[in-house]
């Protein structure tokens, strides 16, 4: 998260003030302010400071915030802070606990984020969905789905080469092919309660203490929406109905659509029920009785 000064700075580096000195009398702050901002997005890895000269670092998604803060004067507010988690978020629709249960941000903070995006037009509202309005700000479609790549593949908490399928204050959902010293999770858990199953790789997640049962279900279907693999969309399936009466106030768009699928509904990406529930017989489920 970078505050409203951070952003400005880093606005104003990209316009040429490139030294302490001339970036604290474009920012109107005394030099030791501006020393600490510096230090910070160089923390940040947004910048580095070399022989006195303040160098942006050659990524992709800073390419791109650059190119934001220059087009619109005002987007540094909205960004500021929680902004940036929120944005990477609406990639694809959520509704506000949604984003709430995937990044740890208290409701009330999303909410005036998304309210300070709606107002720019960067974000719209479908019912109790939102989105990024790709029309209106392609640029922020861009850096969200970069930023996002970024955050998932560079967590400090998670071993090197691990794809992240989750990442908030509070956790992060990953995979390796390695065998690792953390705490199992999502399909790799789902032999705990009762699915005994091969994966295929290692599912992990960065909690002091094992996963319960809706926890595991829940981190799975991150996996779910990140991978869009129809084998898992059909195993975590099998196990929501196995495990109906624990899991049935789970709330999340794969959920929304395994129980819209269980009803009977077709949607883009899933295989017909009576594919299905083959498989599920094979676990003594039959998903027509759910």
């Amino acid at each position: 998260m970078l505050s409203k000064k951070e952003l400005r700075a880093l606005s104003e580096i990209g316009n040429g003030a490139d030294d302490i000195p001339t970036l604290s009398r474009a920012l109107a702050l005394s030099i030791s302010q501006t020393y600490k901002i510096v230090r910070s997005l160089s923390e940040k890895e947004f910048t580095v400071l070399e022989h006195g000269t303040i160098i942006i670092e050659k990524r992709t998604h800073i390419a791109l915030l650059l190119d934001i803060l220059n087009d619109s004067s005002d987007s540094y507010i909205v960004l500021s802070d929680s902004g940036m988690d929120v944005i990477r978020m609406l990639i694809t629709p959520h509704t506000v606990s949604e984003i709430s249960s995937m990044t740890g941000l208290h409701q009330t903070t999303i909410t005036r984020k998304i309210d300070q995006m709606r107002r720019m037009g960067m974000v719209r509202k479908k019912g109790t969905v939102y989105s990024i309005n790709e029309e209106l700000w392609p640029k922020i479609m861009d850096f969200a789905g970069s930023y996002d790549a970024y955050i998932r593949l560079t967590d400090p908490r998670i071993p090197f080469g691990s794809e992240v399928y989750h990442s908030s204050d509070s956790l992060v959902v990953f995979s390796s092919n390695r065998v690792l010293n953390s705490k199992r999770t999502a399909f790799s858990k789902y032999g705990d309660f009762g699915m005994d199953i091969h994966p295929g790789t290692n599912y992990y997640c960065s909690m002091d203490r094992e996963p319960d049962i809706k926890e595991a279900f829940l981190h799975s279907l991150y996996i779910v929406d990140k991978d869009k693999s129809w084998r898992n969309k059909m195993l975590a399936l099998i196990f929501y109905v196995m495990n109906k009466d624990e899991l049935n106030d789970i709330r999340h768009p794969v959920a929304d659509d395994m129980r819209t699928v269980l009803n009977g509904g077709r949607i883009k990406g899933w295989i017909p029920l009576e594919e299905m529930n083959e498989r599920a017989k094979i676990y003594g489920v039959d998903l027509y009785d759910n």
